[in-house]
């Protein structure tokens, strides 16, 4: 679905008005304008949205400062040519609709379910997260992914459902052991750090509409 998204994304962006504007650019700005339209005219819900954004951070990540200058300008410049009825969103978030639950949530999930379940969850997911009791939310996170696994959802990279799991449990293990390595680089540190905070944001939104 990653490179399927940002295809989709560069195609209807390559429609945009002629400027001096990269096509990388003109990507992360279509994504993050049909976050922001998607969210408000109910085509997406909120952590579709969130995980979308997620998405487009992780891939800006090692963006030169030059690019980033460009990037609010053109977010401005196609929020105001983006409305609800806007063929290039609207067909966009049709194409994409099934890839949010099957691959953009489940990584979240794991991660959330995770460190919810550890001994001594690292302070940034306690301190971020919106509730003392996780019992429900671990319950409701292994009934979606018991339901992935018996719908015939393929986990991203196609790996079975359990080994994929497993793989992003121990990808969370090393999130958190991160957080306290002071020999780790720092931008490894801050990417774990990221990467849990956004894992409760997005399932925390999650699960308001499971509740």
């Amino acid at each position: 679905m990653r490179i399927a998204l940002m295809a989709l994304a560069l195609l209807a962006s390559t429609n945009a008005a002629a400027q001096n504007v990269s096509s990388k650019v003109k990507t992360a700005a279509f994504l993050e304008t049909i976050a922001t339209r998607g969210a408000e005219c109910g085509l997406l819900r909120p952590w579709q949205a969130a995980s979308l954004r997620a998405l487009n951070l992780h891939d800006m990540k090692d963006w030169p400062v030059e690019r980033r200058i460009m990037l609010p300008a053109e977010v401005a410049r196609q929020l105001v040519e983006t409305d609800c009825e806007t063929q290039a969103m609207t067909l966009w978030i049709e194409a994409s609709s099934k890839g949010f639950d099957s691959e953009m949530l489940p990584p979240y999930l794991v991660v959330y379910r995770r460190l919810a379940q550890s001994a001594a969850p690292p302070p940034i997911f306690t301190q971020t997260a919106a509730r003392v009791r996780f019992a429900p939310a671990i319950d409701a996170i292994n009934k979606k992914l018991a339901y992935l696994e018996a719908s015939g959802a393929v986990a991203e990279g196609g790996k079975p459902w359990p080994e994929y799991i497993t793989n992003t449990e121990e990808a969370a293990a090393e999130f958190a052991t991160l957080l306290d390595d002071e020999t780790a680089p720092l931008d490894r540190r801050n990417e774990a750090a990221g990467w849990i905070a956004q894992s409760v944001h997005i399932v925390e939104l999650w699960l308001l509409d499971e509740e």
